[in-house]
């Protein structure tokens, strides 16, 4: 005989607050590290480009049944339903997919979202990585969740020769003085706990806002301008805010990066922002190749 209503609600009341206390603890990095996870998760909603980068890399995208718009730059995503934007995704679109995991970002246009899958009894891991230590943990993670550890460890091992090899090319180099503007109007740039940040060292940089103790400060023209930077990165490829643009900019034509044509434009803006294995694997290089043009090829 079927239980009564009232009872099945309150049992899965029960249920979804002692989901929700698991699975939201206060951790800085990873949240709900797959404890929960039974049984190796067949339909899987990303909620941020990296994650699904991750997820193509270890050979599981015919797991993936939902990604954000933001995943539009990757052919291999062309086909998988989309689920709104990174910033605020539809909660009805995940749901009626029917995931057995969300992946999610510590985005705080995503919390209401994850804490309401997470009471409808859909399991969420919630990444909040900093840093390139970060990346590092975040494929370990979704190796282990995905039964793809072995897979998983080989991506790391090709992160740290990257890395290793980029070090090995730029050691004993000057370090010159890098800004990477990741918005304009206002100025955004990459600040301490980035990846950004730890890019532009590993690449032998030293990055004019490493001091500022936010992972993506805002910054005024001023700022710039004092700190006098010799090379400029600009991740906007293919908007309109180009080199071009930037020697325009009042007050801007005696920064050494500008006097001596030392602006970038044409890396990818998922080259460097998207933080995932590509982000060491790819952008790195091309980033370390820019900051010390004697590099040559990787």
């Amino acid at each position: 005989m079927e239980a009564p209503l009232i009872f099945r609600k309150f049992i899965a009341l029960i249920l979804s607050i002692s989901s929700f206390v698991l699975g939201w603890s206060q951790n800085d990095g990873i949240q709900d590290p797959g404890s929960r996870i039974q049984d190796f998760p067949q339909r899987i909603v990303s909620l941020a480009p990296a994650y699904t980068e991750t997820l193509i890399e270890l050979g599981l995208k015919d797991r993936l049944v939902g990604v954000t718009l933001s995943s539009h730059y990757l052919k291999e995503a062309q086909g998988i339903e989309r689920v709104g934007f990174f910033t605020q995704p539809s909660l009805e679109k995940i749901v009626s997919l029917k995931p057995d995991l969300v992946l999610a970002a510590g985005y705080i246009g995503q919390n209401s979202i994850c804490k309401t899958l997470e009471e409808l009894g859909i399991k969420v891991v919630v990444f909040r990585h900093q840093g390139v230590k970060g990346i590092f943990e975040m494929v370990e993670e979704i190796g282990r969740l995905c039964d793809r550890e072995k897979e998983a460890g080989r991506l790391l091992e090709e992160m740290e020769e990257t890395i290793a090899e980029v070090k090995r090319r730029v050691k004993g180099l000057e370090k010159p003085r890098v800004y990477v503007e990741v918005g304009y109007n206002p100025l955004f740039t990459a600040g301490k706990g980035s990846h950004i940040d730890d890019l532009i060292e590993i690449a032998g940089g030293e990055n004019i806002a490493g001091s500022i103790d936010k992972p993506y400060p805002r910054i005024s023209q001023e700022f710039v301008i004092q700190k006098d930077p010799q090379v400029i990165i600009l991740p906007y490829m293919g908007r309109s805010y180009t080199k071009e643009s930037v020697k325009k900019r009042s007050g801007w034509e005696n920064i050494s990066a500008v006097r001596d044509n030392r602006i970038y434009d044409d890396l990818s803006t998922q080259a460097i922002t998207i933080a995932s294995s590509n982000l060491i694997l790819k952008g790195l290089p091309e980033l370390a190749r820019r900051i010390h043009p004697g590099l040559g090829e990787f």
